[in-house]
């Protein structure tokens, strides 16, 4: 393949296979612990279906771009009925949602391996009409390989990380040759836009559609609401050490008469967080473990999966975890969408342009240090904070941003054939 200039993908290529032996072990564990060995299997490029319906095939990294193109999913069902659809995923997480989320006759299998072999089996198998790759994976074995076989590839709702986008040498004219190999980047916003095109992406195949976490699916479904018997404060989606800082401000302000819930990025930290949270004496409730609310639970630790939309929906206020600490936040267009009030900290650059516009709109609240997180909260439940307006406020903001949804069907009726 030309464009690829060979030496970086052959670099790229070797590290890949000087490194096997870790990676095949990895991959056997991880499978193991899933209770699937398809999961090792797959990412050889085995054990795969042999399709011949020339599925549309839609690959996603992790749960939270799983759950951003569901509404693009069931519009594509709706307008194109009888189109065959592929999901693969990389984790065994997301492929659990997949499999409670995803409509039946959707397939889910798992991206193969970025070995030469393993993608040239992978596509070989499954023949899609058309790859449609969520937000910012760049593979350049798999690109190399679609180009040849001419699949036509597009990125949606594409976005660069900082370090993506300030990679130097080999590594980034290995960028710009995946970028070279992709028929048409539709960014999320003119930034991304704009960071595609300075990585190598042509210009006249960018284009600015917006971000699709905003799009509602056809058919929204309503989303019943967790009750726990107390009004409560939901911390989403944390990281190690966060539950510490947010228990610690959570005692200090001694309210029984509301609860704190917090629900961690990897429920399988549960160990690990109830280790940290014992030194500060405080009464917690498991849900995995079936343990009830009572008159003196202070926190309730929601460590169970497929459970996160209910407790956004029943919390007075949302705070986003991810942001207290460097790991860049997480996505607060549901807590939106569903007009709950959006609380966050500092660190939210996988979602700077969605704070934002949130903040702007008069949303969300940010806080930068743990004791204005503190402040803002005790007068959040003072009744100081208006948050009621707050919510309809992002609830708004949600519905004046529906029409994207709209603009990436046609980009992709434009460029994939449907027929």
């Amino acid at each position: 393949m030309g464009q690829y200039g060979s030496r970086s993908l052959l670099g790229y290529s070797l590290v890949w296979y000087l490194s096997t032996p870790v990676v095949l072990t990895v991959s056997a564990w991880q499978a193991f612990r899933a209770g699937e060995m398809r999961l090792f299997w797959q990412r050889l490029g085995l054990s795969l279906p042999s399709r011949r319906d020339a599925p549309l095939w839609l690959h996603v990294a992790s749960v939270g771009e799983l759950m951003a193109v569901l509404p693009l999913i069931a519009a594509l069902r709706k307008r194109y009925p009888h189109l065959p659809l592929l999901v693969t995923t990389f984790t065994p997480t997301a492929a659990r949602v997949a499999a409670d989320r995803l409509p039946p006759g959707v397939e889910h299998l798992y991206l193969p391996l970025d070995w030469p072999g393993a993608t040239r089996r992978f596509l070989g198998a499954v023949r899609p009409r058309a790859a449609l790759i969520v937000e910012t994976e760049l593979w350049p074995n798999l690109f190399a390989r679609a180009f040849q076989e001419a699949v036509p590839l597009l990125i949606i709702n594409g976005r660069l990380s900082s370090r993506t986008s300030a990679a130097q040498g080999w590594i980034r004219r290995l960028y710009a040759g995946c970028l070279q190999s992709v028929t048409a980047v539709l960014a999320r916003s003119e930034q991304d836009a704009d960071a595609y095109i300075r990585l190598g992406a042509a210009p006249e195949r960018v284009y600015h559609l917006g971000n699709i976490k905003f799009a509602q699916p056809p058919e929204y479904r309503r989303v019943e609401p967790v009750e726990l018997g107390r009004p409560y404060l939901l911390a989403a989606s944390t990281h190690d050490d966060e539950e510490r800082q947010l228990a610690a401000v959570w005692q200090g302000l001694k309210r029984s008469d509301h609860l704190l819930v917090i629900a961690p990025r990897h429920p399988r930290r549960r160990d690990a967080i109830l280790q940290q949270l014992r030194s500060l004496k405080m009464e917690v409730a498991v849900r995995s473990r079936g343990e009830p609310v009572t008159g003196t639970t202070e926190i309730y630790l929601a460590d169970t999966l497929g459970e996160l939309e209910g407790f956004v929906a029943g919390a007075r206020l949302v705070f986003m975890g991810g942001s207290l600490v460097p790991r860049g936040g997480h996505n607060i267009l549901e807590p939106a969408r569903l007009g709950r009030p959006i609380l966050f900290g500092p660190h939210m650059d996988n979602f700077r342009h969605e704070s934002a516009l949130l903040l702007q709109e008069e949303g969300a609240l940010q806080v930068d240090t743990i004791g204005e997180l503190a402040s803002v909260l005790q007068r959040t439940l003072d009744g100081e904070v208006p948050i009621g307006r707050l919510g309809s406020n992002a609830r708004q903001v949600m519905n004046r941003q529906g029409k994207v949804l709209g603009r990436y069907l046609e980009a992709i009726g434009h460029y994939c054939d449907m027929e």
